[in-house]
């Protein structure tokens, strides 16, 4: 039930945004009023790259730009995986809690006065947004409102990826993935979604029966592995649905002295280490339930030598090998956000009346230019 209140409390959080939000290229009507379908957008920030990717109203879902991180990025990343960069951040547990953050909070307000971004760690993630925004803005105009998905970071909260899109004009659309107050979309969920799994099958004809499905699906366990330049990272997670995921910290970890380029000074001892990673929490939790599903996100996933020691690690650690999913593995996880984003933006359209509609030009340039992009195959 606390799920379900908090999906209606992001749908009316996107209401003011809604009428103006690039979109459609299908019209439906219900009570002879008529309803677009709009376009998602999704962001990944992981580990040495951005993504981001569109879904379109017809169920094609692209990613359409990749762009390589600074080393700035790359630093707040890893420093964001440490334990010791933890602090007290939104939803408080107790009003303690709220007058020991206080400090913080007046300090990141006063930052955002003077036009500049909450924090510097707020400020490095929204200059990669940024410039993913731009990328997107090339092949479909101008858009407002987009949903992020992001490594499973230890010290990265919420309220900082609501302030790094506020900071460059965006509307930040929220999922409620796990536990109550945590809205985080993690690139489990995400990549989940964007492999065609954890969403019903139809969100259009009656939504109310798609978020019943959802919620009725069966929970199974899932290896989640992000390989990049710069990180490995692995998780042991439980799902239901891509809005119902369970993955506390003692099932999932990052390295990020283990990405591909750090392959080059010692190439033997680094698969080795490599290896003995990627095995960790299966070997230490051998009652965990084993995954049915090894899903791959990241530019390094079909280096061969990689594959190779996964298969071997699952080989060893179980008795029947998993599915792996890799295919698109680079922008799956934007992908599954881009998909998600849309709908909730259908679901927001649909149900709450209150929403004014975007004018005929909002609605219908953007999606000309799509399709002229696509005609020339630029997308």
């Amino acid at each position: 039930m606390q799920l379900r209140f908090q999906i209606l409390v992001a749908a009316l959080n996107l209401c003011t945004v809604i009428s103006g939000y690039v979109g459609s290229q299908k019209t439906l009507s219900k009570s002879n009023k008529s309803l677009e379908l709009p376009v998602g957008v999704g962001f990944d920030l992981t580990a040495s790259y951005g993504s981001a990717a569109v879904s379109f109203p017809n169920g094609t879902t692209v990613t359409v730009a990749r762009v390589p991180a600074e080393q700035d990025y790359n630093d707040v990343l890893q420093r964001l995986s440490l334990a010791s960069s933890q602090h007290l951040s939104p939803p408080y547990n107790n009003v303690g809690e709220s007058w020991d953050d206080m400090p913080r909070q007046y300090l990141r307000k006063a930052r955002k006065a003077v036009g500049l971004p909450a924090s510097q760690d707020v400020g490095h993630l929204a200059k990669m947004l940024s410039n993913l925004r731009a990328a997107v803005e090339e092949k479909v105009g101008p858009i407002i409102v987009a949903a992020v998905t992001t490594m499973h970071l230890i010290a990265l909260y919420d309220e900082d990826l609501h302030d790094a899109f506020e900071h460059i004009g965006l509307k930040y659309i929220t999922f409620p993935v796990g536990d109550v107050g945590h809205n985080i979309l993690y690139e489990t969920s995400a990549a989940f979604a964007g492999y065609g799994h954890g969403l019903c099958s139809d969100y259009i004809g009656d939504p109310e029966a798609c978020k019943n499905e959802q919620w009725n699906m069966t929970e199974q366990a899932v290896m989640a592995v992000v390989y990049t330049d710069t990180a490995l990272s692995v998780s042991l997670s439980v799902i239901r649905s891509a809005y119902a995921l369970w993955e506390p910290p003692y099932r999932y970890l990052s390295d990020f002295d283990l990405g591909y380029q750090a392959n080059l000074p010692s190439t033997a001892e680094y698969w080795a280490a490599l290896e003995l990673k990627l095995g960790e929490i299966l070997i230490k939790n051998p009652n965990y339930e084993r995954p049915s599903i090894v899903m791959l996100m990241g530019n390094r996933t079909e280096e061969s030598k990689f594959r190779e020691i996964l298969n071997k690690v699952l080989i060893k650690q179980m008795q029947e090998p998993p599915k792996v999913l890799s295919k698109g593995a680079r922008g799956i996880a934007a992908e599954g956000a881009a998909e998600m984003a849309k709908r909730e933006i259908f679901f927001a359209k649909r149900n709450l009346s209150s929403c004014s509609k975007a004018t005929k030009d909002e609605v219908e340039l953007p999606m000309k230019r799509v399709n002229s992009l696509r005609e020339q195959k630029q997308i």
